[in-house]
């Protein structure tokens, strides 16, 4: 194999001017793929915001192509023109990369990205690899995956060269889900040009923080707003900060009036150097997650130092041990309560965890399992 393959990225989810955050862990993942190959990403989206089609590229480092095509709404004929419309795109575009004809496509969450893999797979019988972080092979996940989803993540799944979940547990739940490719973890990143060790300062206020999406089903915030409460009661001197994109005002609005309401405070959408600020600003993160992978702001608060408590599902439990924070069982209110208790009292080495995340999950080492995976599907016969 060549010393740099030429690797082409495609994306069910990828930030964009429509959805800022989303996929935002993808783009991590090509910084690191780009320290040991020569990469490309195309990204087709359909927009109701633009009237024609908009092509934008830019080096981020990698060569990045993003497409916007205006969305066809007319009934059933508006379904098959938009799909045929993102198919040509992809066709097209492919081709006109800075690194011509890829060695490999390297696609990010199969469904339903996996159609336009596997035609440009079979194009130029190349390898195709997956990069997988949906949550709904877990059987406890919402919403779950239609009939249909199903169907054809197993239909795409079997026709990959191989599968990258981002965590073991991942690995494990899409092998009971009835997928049988082969498969290596490769977790998700943390940039440590970003979030960087800041020793923590003994304030009047512990600080509290949580990032996340917000979703209700998913993240089950209410849960942590019932502990904290419940611990505000005991301790009057915390705070709760909260960094999302989601729906704040909602929480807002229902915390309004509330004794303790002062002591929470919506931070909004933040870049990567604010998320990082803030961490650095908290004594502790905390996650109440119903459902996980591999959470990047558990990486994230790893490389600043920050302990952290979850609860513990999904891959979580790869990440968050004994010397770096406090794991605790879904749904558990009173287990919350008392590890927010108890996290105040441990004693955690900020800069152990900071070379802990950098051993794991810098983009050095996640393009090093890269370069592994590119070298094992590109030794084989794929004709």
């Amino acid at each position: 194999m060549q010393a740099r393959p030429k690797v082409l990225f495609i994306s069910s989810w990828y930030p964009t001017s429509l959805k800022p955050t989303e996929g935002n862990f993808v783009q991590q993942h090509l910084c690191a793929a780009q320290i040991i190959a020569d990469v490309a990403l195309v990204h087709v989206v359909l927009s109701t915001s633009h009237q024609e089609t908009t092509h934008e590229t830019r080096q981020v480092p990698y060569e990045e192509h993003v497409v916007y095509i205006p969305k066809n709404e007319r009934f059933i004929i508006g379904l098959f023109v938009n799909y045929f419309k993102i198919f040509k795109t992809y066709w097209n575009l492919a081709t006109q990369t800075q690194i011509g004809k890829p060695d490999l496509i390297h696609a990010n969450v199969l469904y339903p990205i996996g159609f336009i893999g596997l035609m440009l797979k079979y194009r130029w019988r190349i390898p195709l690899l997956f990069t997988e972080h949906w949550t709904c092979y877990h059987e406890y996940a919402q919403p779950q995956p239609s009939r249909w989803q199903q169907f054809f993540l197993r239909w795409i799944a079997k026709r990959a060269n191989l599968i990258l979940p981002v965590s073991l547990d991942l690995a494990a739940a899409m092998q009971r889900f009835g997928i049988t490719a082969p498969m290596k973890v490769v977790p998700n990143v943390v940039d440590p040009s970003v979030f960087k060790f800041q020793e923590k300062r003994a304030r009047g206020v512990y600080r509290f923080v949580h990032i996340s999406s917000l979703d209700p089903e998913q993240k089950n915030f209410h849960l942590l707003v019932r502990a904290f409460y419940r611990l505000k009661k005991q301790q009057p001197k915390i705070e709760l900060h909260v960094v999302s994109d989601g729906d704040f005002q909602a929480y807002s609005a229902l915390l309004k009036g509330f004794e303790f309401a002062s002591s929470i405070h919506f931070h909004g959408q933040q870049d990567s150097a604010g998320v990082a600020a803030l961490l650095q600003f908290a004594d502790a993160l905390v996650l109440s997650s119903r459902f996980e992978n591999l959470p990047c702001v558990l990486l994230e608060a790893l490389a600043t130092g920050t302990p952290m408590i979850s609860t513990n599902v999904g891959g979580v439990a790869e990440i968050v041990h004994a010397g770096n924070g406090i794991l605790i069982p879904s749904e558990d209110e009173a287990a919350l309560v008392a590890a927010m208790l108890q996290i105040q009292q441990n004693h955690y080495n900020g800069q152990e965890m900071q070379r802990e995340a950098h051993l794991k999950y810098s983009p050095t080492a996640v393009s090093g399992l890269f370069l592994e995976a590119y070298e094992l599907v590109l030794n084989k016969d794929v004709a």
